[in-house]
């Protein structure tokens, strides 16, 4: 598996992924009507194109196929993190998130804080964040439930 630095012409790809993650991953969590709304945030592409320039964004490669990505700010709230429906459980998402406490680490931030879905708490509670509280965001008048979680990173 190769980790490497987004580049804009990985923009439909990540996008792909991330349409196809929500739809396929989360289904189980979240209504179809959920599901869609979210999915409405590959929409603003100017968005993204921000994410790619001002945030690290990483990818996952494996034989020159995206497998997941994940961002963060240099203030540390970690914006993305999200993983093939064919590569759950691999340990992807683990060494991505690694690689953005590295980051953080580096921008001198004490703590790391996410919106995770009801899907991916768990994953977030294994890896040493704590839930801070459940938030209802209303998207387009649609209620999507998830959780503001802090990780507190350790001075080395």
């Amino acid at each position: 598996m190769l980790i490497r630095k987004a580049e804009k012409q990985d923009l439909e790809e990540i996008l792909t992924l991330f349409l196809n993650t929500i739809q396929n991953v989360n289904q189980h969590d979240y209504t179809a009507e959920q599901l869609k709304v979210w999915q409405s945030g590959a929409d603003d592409r100017q968005k993204w194109v921000k994410k790619l320039d001002e945030q690290q964004f990483l990818v996952a490669e494996e034989d020159g196929e995206i497998t997941g990505f994940s961002s963060i700010s240099k203030e540390g709230y970690l914006d993305t993190l999200f993983i093939h429906k064919y590569y759950q459980r691999k340990g992807i998402a683990k060494k991505l998130l690694s690689r953005m406490v590295e980051y953080a680490n580096q921008q001198g931030v004490t703590e790391i804080i996410t919106e995770a879905s009801i899907t991916a708490r768990p994953f977030f509670e294994r890896h040493g964040f704590k839930v801070v509280n459940k938030q209802i965001l209303n998207r387009k008048n649609i209620k999507i439930p998830n959780y503001k979680m802090r990780m507190i990173l350790g001075r080395h």
